[in-house]
């Protein structure tokens, strides 16, 4: 979902900073990077996050990634046409 906002491949965003907006402890969220680095599907570096394969990453996060972007549009983006990428991911039409 950053990746949609900032619409770039590189995310400035520290472990640090994913663990308070997810509510979660921060070695948690090291141990979820490295998971998709193990996937090939980011690389991890410090205070950066690269997407490597954004198809496979939406496929690997199932249902958590559309219904809430779809809820996002609804409530705070409404104004805003949601991007190509984004219509994709929710399966509408782009």
């Amino acid at each position: 979902m950053s990746q949609d906002r900032m619409q770039n491949d590189e995310l400035a965003l520290t472990h640090d900073y994913i663990s308070l907006m997810l509510s979660v402890r921060r070695p948690s969220v090291t141990i979820a990077l490295h998971t998709l680095e193990g996937e090939r599907l980011i690389r991890s570096e410090r205070a950066n996050v690269i997407v490597r394969d954004r198809k496979a990453l939406e496929k690997f996060a199932g249902d958590a990634y559309g219904v809430p972007e779809r809820e996002y549009c609804r409530l705070i983006d409404e104004e805003r046409e949601p991007s190509k990428r984004v219509l994709t991911a929710l399966g509408a039409p782009a």
